[in-house]
């Protein structure tokens, strides 16, 4: 869930959960310097990615895979190295750009969120081309489903009560977090994923607020059971880029 463009204070919200094979290894958020260019963010510690992070720059940048209803072949490349990617960059309209020069099928289909303080874009992958939309002020819902991928209740439910439940407040940590505890039956239509029969679930949980005063919260499990912790050696170092 992306809120951008709506508090002059916090211009841009993310609120995120991680779902993900349970045995896939992963590390905590942690700053990184890599080709001159500082980030924050976990790791994917089997592919050498990450599916989310800020840079020094105040560019966020968030990838989701995109459901085709069939296996996809195998691409060369891991999608979490999109990541790294953009956030080599120092603004989200040359994060765009970057990944729109890259070969469609050098990646299997995903979905792309990068967003400064100048404004947000979602840039996907469908298997066979690019596609790039501008994100308008307001709550968008990014999910492996998103953009007519499939249909999916866990959309449709977020998108009739985001703006419902907050309006024009912005709403706090504590209200996020509950967002992204809330469970469904089928277990991937809620929020927090729990499919045990194929050892997938929510694996972690993030809450950023990119604005004057930067924070990140970070449950390192499913957020149903792992307390959120705020993560103040992001705001400390970011401070200090």
């Amino acid at each position: 869930m992306v809120a951008t463009g709506l508090w002059r204070d916090v211009p841009l919200v993310v609120a995120a959960n991680r779902d993900e094979l349970l045995r896939r290894p992963a590390s905590s958020p942690s700053w990184v310097v890599q080709g001159g260019v500082r980030f924050f963010a976990p790791r994917d510690l089997q592919a050498g990615g990450t599916w989310i992070g800020v840079n020094a720059h105040g560019l966020f940048v968030g990838i989701t895979n995109r459901f085709t209803g069939h296996g996809s072949p195998k691409a060369p490349r891991s999608r979490g190295l999109l990541v790294l990617d953009a956030l080599s960059e120092d603004s989200a309209t040359h994060a765009v750009r970057r990944i729109a020069s890259e070969s469609p099928a050098r990646h299997e289909p995903f979905h792309l969120v990068m967003a400064d303080a100048a404004g947000a874009h979602l840039v996907w992958n469908d298997g066979k081309r690019h596609h790039h939309e501008p994100l308008a002020p307001g709550f968008h819902v990014v999910t492996e489903r998103s953009l007519n991928a499939a249909p999916s209740e866990r959309v449709a439910r977020l998108r009739r009560e985001l703006p419902a439940l907050y309006g024009s407040v912005r709403p706090s940590a504590e209200q996020w977090m509950e967002v992204l505890r809330t469970h469904a039956d089928p277990g991937m239509e809620g929020t927090c994923v729990h499919v045990p029969e194929h050892a997938y679930g929510t694996r972690s949980s993030t809450i950023l607020e990119l604005g004057a005063a930067p924070r990140w919260w970070h449950a390192d499990g499913p957020p149903c059971t792992t307390p959120y912790r705020e993560l103040e050696d992001f705001a400390a170092r970011f401070a200090d880029a």
